[in-house]
């Protein structure tokens, strides 16, 4: 039998199969108690016995996920209809409550009454109810005992073919049957489980519990016979048991006496049933009542017992483990009284109970005031806390420290204290080591005062650090080249007051100590080092750090010793400077430039350079008639021109004469080229004047790739020359790229055209709006409108999105369009827009160059704050590309305009690999499906999956979904179906220019 047991329900090697054989043990409990009910009550039909499976069934759902009950209720299913099937044909089966219903109809009722039984005590988390206290339980006891039968009662009443009497009785069977069963079982089954039948059954016959039912049994069949009127003298086996058993034995308890009650008076006591009928079960239930309260009163107070119990067990384990005591302090009968544990930490022997004048006298002379004053300012209520450290004397006649922590536990009636309780923790040692540390500082301060007067008498800068790199020391010439007194970089991390950095203005200071500190050696900077001090002047410095040691080698912090190098480089780099660079414009010479160029070449296809050689157009003209001078200073002018474009690796130089060469780093050709018209438009916008005449300047470039295939500096030079030249002879004021064949040639200068008219456009305000709609396919959705660009060509014609879009965000211009946009709608037509929109939104794109630009967003937000529109109208769409490429930056502009009251859609959504992780990391309000799944969803099956898990994914989120790109009827009708918010698309509605809003 054990082994059966321990297959079925605790170590089965076959889960599979004893899952099933539970499902099948469950199946037959619920036939035997529905067959047993039924049974009962097929004699009289005002014999109505408690109806138990329903609460079996529900106690054990409730401990199942919902989504693992249908197996179960399938298994209950089966049960209940084979039980109706055995007593209908196996006896005339004609009670109330199972009548000539229909098999099927009665066992639906009963499914529908465990579920939603089942499905409240979840809701109320079951796993707690029975250790609730009376009044909790007192309500969930009015639901499950008087509404969920309820429900099943009108169920069966509304279903049946009777009127009249026979209804009402039908419903008062069928709901009396369902109240008791549930007030007698479902406590034994909300309190069930394989360990508690366990123990239950594995017990010998002679327990307590078995000697409670037999009791039990024999007073319900003495009072069925002898006194049937006094049926509730039931009760007093009951109540022992609550008293005597824990409450699931005798909840077990209350349902054996309930049900053997029931049988005994169908079978001795018709006569009763018949006189009183049903209302002798209220009765029945009554007794029970009392005894399940008690029962869950004593569970309560049986539980706060054994927590007292563990609480007070885990403090005194506390105490033992702190090595504290506990020292008790009545100030009535002037006496104190100390837990073993302070008695033994202060070494005393006898009696733990002494005087508090004997305590007194133990306390060392000099520290009775003290405490006596700790003492009377926390009874008076001055302090909150004793708290006191004092030496008592031991009995060799020594004194020890020790420091005595406590509170008033009990006043009077008057509010004076009569109990003080605290702990008393032995602090000899930390107090003999802290005398010992003062010795050792008087010490200490004598060497430092010499080692002091001896660093302030070197002629270097000296800094101390702690291992952490604090300072704690500088002397004199330190504080002269820092800048900072020492009164104010005591205590300063060294990377705030030593601002070390190598000649890319990397940080050193940290790097040099901490290289000391680690390696235990003596550390140097190279000769490039420069310190920045307070005054934010640069200061070219060499500097040492040597680790100070302890006695055992250990490192305990580090010496910075530094000299000021600002004079001797600057004569060295004004030598270096005059052999690499040009004295007219000061920029890189032809021979610096050219070992740049050879340097690339020599590293192979491990770098790559652009070069772009500018020559200026008409120069000979503006220096022949103005001067040799003029001609210095318009190329003077055009190296600062030319420099306020140069990223931080590119690298400048004057060729000779009239020509510049860039080499621009970290730019692919295309890059390059944008570069190179920037420059170009900065210097055709120059107006250069020399004595009061106007001149106008341009400048013809050419660009070529500089890679490990080059020749070399000279055929390199030769060939961007020729580029150079085509430029010139293509009309000046632009540049060409060199190319060995010419097939791409064309289509590089059809995009820098390209770009170049955008940027006119800008200029020229050669751009237009246009609006589309976007529609709601659900009923409570209202319509918004999505702002779109278009480009006028010069003669006025439009030019698609996709003709500009991809050149202006290839070459950085997109940043210029948006704001230009956002500028038109929200301020220029703001007032226009603000009446006719009546309430609906506008919704307007964010580019990712945008996304890039650190003012963009200040300059957003000022815009908006000079708009008529609310914020709360706006809707800002981000594409999902340009969240991959700048997530910082667009969760910064997307939090913040949350913040402003603005909405935030995430455009073009299921178009990249990762969309749904941008989902873990940005709050948006609104999911745009990318129209690439939209135009198919009618009868692509995948299509329409994927659309229907970003829908739902969106709602789940508190995000509102468009379908973009819908071409037909069909497809809105199908995006309709499947809940997505919002439709937009030309079947929805065609772009038309931002004017007819308020022209119609």
């Amino acid at each position: 039998m054990s082994g059966i047991y321990e297959q079925l329900f605790e170590n089965s090697d076959r889960p599979r199969t004893a899952r099933w054989l539970r499902l099948l043990l469950f199946m037959l409990a619920y036939l035997l108690l529905a067959t047993g009910a039924m049974i009962l009550s097929h004699d009289n039909v005002a014999v109505v016995p408690p109806w138990l499976a329903g609460p079996m069934a529900i106690g054990a759902l409730i401990r199942l996920h919902p989504r693992d009950w249908i197996m179960p209720l399938v298994g209950i299913a089966l049960a209940d209809m084979l039980a109706h099937y055995i007593v209908h044909t196996s006896i005339a089966y004609t009670s109330i409550g199972h009548a000539s219903h229909g098999v099927i109809q009665y066992t639906v009722i009963s499914m529908a009454e465990i579920v939603i039984g089942a499905l409240w005590l979840r809701w109320r988390h079951a796993d707690t109810l029975i250790m609730a206290p009376v009044s909790s339980f007192m309500s969930i006891l009015v639901i499950s005992v008087f509404v969920i039968p309820l429900i099943g009662s009108l169920a069966l009443v509304l279903t049946s073919p009777w009127y009249g009497s026979e209804t009402l009785h039908l419903w008062w069977g069928r709901y009396i049957s369902g109240a008791l069963g549930m007030l007698v079982m479902l406590p034994v089954t909300l309190k069930s489980s394989i360990q508690r039948w366990r123990m239950l059954l594995s017990h010998n016959v002679l327990t307590a519990f078995n000697a409670m039912l037999a009791l039990t049994i024999m007073v319900d069949a003495f009072i069925v016979l002898f006194f049937p009127d006094e049926i509730v003298l039931s009760i007093i086996p009951l109540l022992l048991g609550a008293l005597l058993l824990d409450f699931f034995r005798s909840t077990l308890l209350n349902a054996v006496s309930v049900v053997s009650l029931v049988v005994l008076v169908s079978i001795y006591q018709q006569n009763e049933i018949s006189r009183f009928g049903m209302f002798h079960y209220i009765s029945i239930a009554l007794t029970v009542l009392p005894a399940l309260l008690l029962g869950i009163a004593l569970q309560g107070f049986r539980r706060e017992r054994s927590q007292l119990l563990q609480s007070e067990q885990r403090w005194k384990a506390a105490l033992e483990g702190s090595g504290q005591g506990v020292w008790e302090m009545d100030l009535a009968r002037g006496q104190i009284r100390a837990s073993l544990e302070a008695h033994c930490l202060q070494g005393e022997g006898g009696s733990m109970t002494c005087s508090i004048a004997h305590w007194r006298e133990k306390t060392h002379p000099d520290d009775v005031a003290h405490v006596e004053q700790a003492l009377e300012a926390h009874i008076t209520g001055k302090s909150p806390r004793y708290v006191a450290e004092y030496r008592v004397r031991q009995k060799d006649g020594s004194y020890r420290w020790y420091q005595s922590r406590g509170r008033i536990m009990r006043l009077d009636e008057q509010g004076k204290a009569l109990q003080i309780m605290g702990t008393l923790i032995d602090i000899h040692a930390a107090r003999q080591a802290e005398i010992e540390r003062e010795r050792l500082a008087g010490d200490l301060q004598e060497e430092k005062e010499r080692l002091q007067v001896t660093l302030n008498s070197i002629g270097d800068g000296v800094i101390a650090t702690d291992m952490s790199g604090t300072v704690v020391f500088m002397n004199p010439v330190a504080e002269e080249i820092t800048g900072w007194p020492f009164s104010e970089a005591r205590h300063r991390a060294l990377q705030d007051v030593f601002h070390l950095h190598g000649p890319d203005m990397t940080p050193r200071s940290l790097e040099l100590i901490e290289t000391c500190l680690t390696r235990n050696e003596v550390c140097m900077t190279g000769d490039d080092s420069i310190l920045i001090n307070k005054d934010q002047r640069p200061l070219e410095v060499k500097a040492t750090a040597a680790p100070v040691r302890a006695a055992a080698g250990r490192a305990m912090g580090a010496i910075l010793v530094f000299q000021d190098m600002s004079r001797a480089r600057e004569l060295q780099r004004r030598l270096t400077f005059t052999a690499s660079h040009d004295a007219l414009t000061g920029l890189y010479n032809r021979r610096y430039f050219e070992q740049e160029v050879e340097n690339i070449i020599s590293q192979g296809g491990g770098s790559a350079a652009v070069l772009v050689v500018l020559n200026l157009d008409h120069f000979k003209i503006i220096n022949d008639s103005a001067g040799q001078l003029a001609g210095d200073a318009l190329l003077i002018e055009i190296a600062r021109l030319i420099e306020q474009h140069l990223g931080v690796h590119d690298v400048l130089a004057r060729l000779g004469s009239d020509e510049f060469a860039v080499l621009l780093h970290e730019r692919d050709i295309e890059a390059s080229a944008v570069w190179v018209d920037d420059v170009i438009s900065t210097i055709s916008a120059l107006r250069f004047s020399w004595n009061g005449q106007i001149y106008e300047v341009s400048v013809s470039a050419g660009l070529i790739v500089v890679d490990g295939d080059a020749e070399g500096f000279g055929a390199l030079i030769s060939h961007v020359n020729v580029a150079c030249y085509t430029s010139k002879r293509g009309g000046r004021n632009r540049a060409t790229i060199y190319h060995s064949g010419q097939e791409d040639i064309e289509q590089y200068h059809r995009d820098i055209f390209m770009a170049g008219g955008l940027r006119e456009a800008i200029d020229n305000d050669r751009f237009t709006l246009f609006f589309q709609r976007i529609a709601p396919l659900q009923d409570e959705g209202s319509d918004y409108l999505e702002i779109l660009v278009r480009m006028l060509g010069r003669e006025g014609e439009i030019i698609a999105p996709g003709a500009f879009i991809p050149v202006a965000e290839r070459y950085g211009i997109m940043a210029a369009v948006d704001r230009w946009v956002i500028k038109r709608a929200l301020v220029r037509d703001g007032e226009q827009l603000a009446q006719v929109l009546n309430g609906r939104s506008l919704s307007i794109n964010l580019s990712a160059n945008s996304l890039n630009e650190t003012d963009f967003l200040p300059w957003l937000l000022d815009t908006m704050a000079a708009s008529p529109l609310s914020p709360q109208a706006l809707i800002f769409e981000i594409t999902e590309t340009a969240l991959m490429n700048h997530l910082d930056m667009a969760r910064e502009v997307i939090d913040t305009l949350r913040r402003a009251g603005c909405r935030v859609a995430l455009d073009d959504f299921g178009s990249g690999l990762s969309s749904f992780s941008y989902l873990r990391n940005f709050e948006v309000d609104i999911i745009k499906i990318d129209g690439g799944f939209i135009r198919h969803v009618n009868d692509n099956a995948l299509d329409q999956v994927i659309v229907d898990a970003i829908n739902q994914i969106a709602h789940r989120l508190g995000a509102l979904t468009v379908a973009e790109f819908i071409e037909d009827a069909a497809s809105q009708d199908r995006l309709t179906g499947m809940g997505v918010d919002y439709a937009q698309g030309y079947y929805i509605h065609r772009p038309m220019p931002l004017e007819d809003l308020w022209l119609d």
